[in-house]
């Protein structure tokens, strides 16, 4: 238990090394998410591309990259930490060169106080970003970009073997300068049934339309594919791994 246990830890910190992703790096749709849940001792990690219409609007209007890993500890809680180069002068200056010169950083953690039964749907909270509201309310402190908190919940069913799965999300952000991103979200999945790690995805975001599709191959590749708001692609790929406790 223990040995697994040094291992678990290890990979964690290998992760941001590896070419691995699930866009923050926890379960979900792409940008919406949802009470879907890992096994205890579950990894992700990821890298993927994403197009600037899956960027905040506070963020650099350009297309970038990011890097992902999460961790399933237990059931019930999920975290995971993400890097999103930025676009910028070269040390913060105008007139030097521009590049991908820093990077955004944030925490994110999910929780699910109820699992998903036969009557009954899936349900859970979280916060993107981890810090506080009152520092960033109105463009103040403005680097957590990504922040919000939400609460989903998520419901399946078997439709002659395929599953369609069905998720409503809350989210409040705490920037202003993202209120249109405040309120409801959602979508829906498809697994069909002649190839259940294949998922198609159709979500509402808050701002627009986003519709893709995602697979874990041999139990460990993950690849995502996204059309943004009809306007421009964002993928990424990842790995995942289980340790059994």
């Amino acid at each position: 238990m223990k040995r697994r246990f040094y291992i678990l830890i290890v990979l964690t910190v290998l992760a941001t090394n590896m070419p691995a992703q699930e866009y923050g790096g926890m379960t979900g749709l792409l940008q919406v998410p949802s009470a879907e849940t890992d096994s205890a001792g579950t990894f992700r990690g990821g890298v993927s591309f994403l197009h600037q219409e899956f960027l905040p609007a506070q963020m650099p209007r350009k297309n970038t990259f990011e890097y992902v890993v999460g961790v399933t500890g237990f059931r019930w809680i999920q975290l995971s930490y993400c890097g999103t180069l930025l676009w910028m002068h070269r040390n913060g200056k105008k007139g030097e060169k521009l590049g991908f010169y820093n990077e955004d950083r944030c925490v994110n953690v999910k929780v699910t106080p109820l699992y998903e039964g036969k009557w009954w749907p899936g349900i859970a909270v979280g916060m993107d970003d981890i810090g506080r509201f009152d520092r960033i309310k109105e463009g103040k402190n403005s680097n957590n970009y990504f922040q919000n908190i939400y609460i989903v919940g998520s419901k399946h069913f078997a439709l002659g073997g395929n599953e369609l799965g069905a998720h409503l999300a809350y989210r409040y952000y705490s920037s202003d300068v993202n209120s249109d991103r405040r309120g409801v979200a959602g979508g829906l999945t498809f697994r069909p049934a002649f190839y259940r790690p294949l998922r198609v995805i159709a979500e509402w975001d808050g701002v627009g339309v986003n519709v893709g599709a995602d697979a874990l191959l041999w139990r460990h590749l993950f690849l995502q594919a996204a059309l943004v708001h009809g306007r421009g692609f964002s993928g990424g790929v990842g790995y995942r791994y289980r340790i059994h406790f």
